[in-house]
């Protein structure tokens, strides 16, 4: 869920990934909402470019990919790791060797 204004008419607080615009080509990515609702989503991080989206999310799922559990969603995956261990994942990720 994707949207402009920080009001979440969008329900990207409740979202498994949704991105929140906090400024131009800017958002905040809020991770962690479950499919049934029953867990909001959390700000992962701020001030991201829109063209920097590939080189945070494409870390973030070839994690869920392949540490996640038999039919584990990703925001349940999300809440499992944790975000210090996410932000880790995205810091360390190689492009070019996956």
């Amino acid at each position: 869920r994707i949207t402009g204004c920080p009001n979440g008419c969008a329900r990207p607080y409740m979202a498994e990934l949704g991105f929140v615009g906090d400024g131009p080509n800017s958002y905040q990515i809020w991770l962690g909402g479950t499919p049934n609702q029953s867990t909001l989503a959390k700000c992962f991080m701020n001030k991201v470019k829109i063209q920097k989206f590939e080189s945070v999310l494409e870390p973030l799922f070839n994690d869920w990919k392949v540490n996640r559990k038999t039919e584990e969603s990703f925001g349940e995956f999300t809440n499992r790791i944790g975000f210090e261990k996410l932000l880790e994942v995205v810091e360390q990720w190689d492009s070019s060797k996956n």
